[in-house]
């Protein structure tokens, strides 16, 4: 399902810029829109990974029994959302 999307301004450094040159460069996007976007996507699931670490501890789950649910989700969240998104955006032959 494709979103609406919204033009902003951001500003960036320019190191953030060269790192997002090069992953463009590098063939890994097609652009630096779509390059930001994957890191937003990517800070999204790290945002709901601390939250589920935060919940483990509150309900007194091990460290590992945390880390094998961590996995699990980051697993089943990359087949869902990155892994699509990855095949959509590599070159064509």
């Amino acid at each position: 399902m494709l979103m609406p999307m919204t033009s902003v301004q951001v500003r960036i450094s320019e190191e953030q810029l060269r790192l997002i040159d090069r992953v463009v460069q590098a063939g890994r996007y097609p652009n630096r829109s779509e390059a930001i976007r994957d890191y937003l996507r990517k800070a999204q699931l790290w945002e709901v990974l601390e939250r589920l670490l935060e919940m483990g501890e509150i309900e007194g789950q091990s460290e590992s029994e945390i880390q094998a649910d961590l996995e699990r989700v980051r697993a089943e969240v990359y087949q869902k959302l990155i892994a699509p998104k990855r095949r959509q955006l590599r070159p064509q032959p």
